[in-house]
């Protein structure tokens, strides 16, 4: 996920993943796993994905 600096802090990608994570959920997904950069890990974090060795997981959808 990306937003354009312009547009950062304004809750973007905060509701856009909470509405990707609620369609798994939908769709009888039970984990998520995604790459993080440095930058995107605490969004990540702060929606309750956890960190692994190179990749973050969101589990109990």
């Amino acid at each position: 996920m990306y937003t354009k600096p312009l547009y950062r802090r304004n809750g973007i990608a905060i509701r856009t993943l909470a509405l990707l994570v609620e369609d798994a959920k939908k769709r009888g997904i039970t984990s998520i796993s995604l790459e993080a950069t440095e930058m995107g890990r605490p969004l990540y974090e702060k929606f309750g994905f956890v960190q692994m060795k190179n990749e973050m997981e969101y589990i109990e959808i």
